[in-house]
């Protein structure tokens, strides 16, 4: 009986160990000691994946530091996956902060990007400011709930920063759509946003701000070191776009522009503070 109860003592220690991550040692020379299983997979926070991400939860905190100043490669794209062999990793514990033999290494590990879906509400706030540096132009008025996003679109953690890049508002089709792009998420492309235009315009005066400055004719608007907006418009439809002025430019002036988009090179007429007018 007695040894029956010391044989379910350790059966229980054992599944104990293993759940929090620690499992025997195998070879005899270790007998005794605990080995740390490594999370086969794990979730990543910043641009580099780190041996610690890849600890269990419950390591000493020496131990994690140490293991937070090892990376193991560059993060994978938010949406991806980056795949780790136990060669790799080994590689990694050879440091001398490390004993190889404290460690149960999986064949493959896997490292996910952090991130989040981007909102209605993180994409009409990017557009509103966007609108907010065109007041010269005559926009719908446009709600959050009215955006849609064409697909899902995964972007880091914390604050969402995206630049919107070009606006298109056509009449014809009572529709206005927006070209988003993520600055904080190199790797993710420029995608594009639609809503539908409502009957009301809401239009948008040139502040006092602005005023003394558009009223100088002899006062440079726009000059190539810095990008401008461009009012691309037909009668049935208007855009907003990235520009590169190719020449200085003062009030009413027509100069060379290169859309940021395309290269295409093309006459704009100045008529704001950084913003060109063109019909096409």
């Amino acid at each position: 009986m007695r040894y029956l109860r010391i044989s379910i003592t350790l059966l229980l220690a054992t599944a104990f160990c293993a759940s929090a991550g620690i499992l025997p040692a195998r070879s005899l020379a270790q007998a005794g000691t605990l080995r740390i299983a490594l999370l086969a997979d794990a979730q990543v926070q910043g641009d580099a994946v780190l041996l610690a991400d890849f600890l269990p939860p419950n390591v000493p905190s020496r131990l994690r530091e140490a293991a937070e100043s090892i990376s193991l490669g560059s993060a994978p794209q938010i949406g991806s996956l980056r795949h780790f062999s136990r060669h790799a990793v080994t590689d990694a514990l050879q440091d001398r902060r490390f004993s190889l033999h404290s460690f149960f290494v999986p064949e493959f590990l896997t490292a996910r990007r952090a991130g989040r879906p981007l909102t209605q509400e993180d994409v009409f706030t990017a557009i509103e400011t966007a609108l907010t540096k065109n007041k010269n132009v005559q926009v719908p008025t446009l709600r959050p709930q009215d955006l849609t996003l064409e697909s899902l679109i995964e972007v880091p953690e914390g604050p969402s920063a995206l630049e919107v890049t070009q606006m298109t508002f056509d009449e014809s089709i009572r529709r206005a759509r927006f070209r988003v792009w993520p600055r904080n998420a190199p790797g993710t492309l420029p995608f594009y946003v639609t809503a539908p235009i409502r009957a009301e315009k809401s239009p948008r005066p040139i502040s006092g701000s602005n005023t003394s400055a558009l009223s100088a004719n002899s006062a440079v608007l726009v000059e190539p070191r810095q990008l401008a907006r461009l009012h691309l418009h037909s009668p049935n439809s208007t855009m907003l776009l990235l520009v590169r002025p190719l020449q200085p430019g003062h009030l009413d002036e027509t100069i060379r522009v290169r859309l940021v988009a395309s290269g295409r090179t093309l006459q704009a007429r100045v008529i704001a503070a950084n913003s060109l007018d063109a019909a096409f």
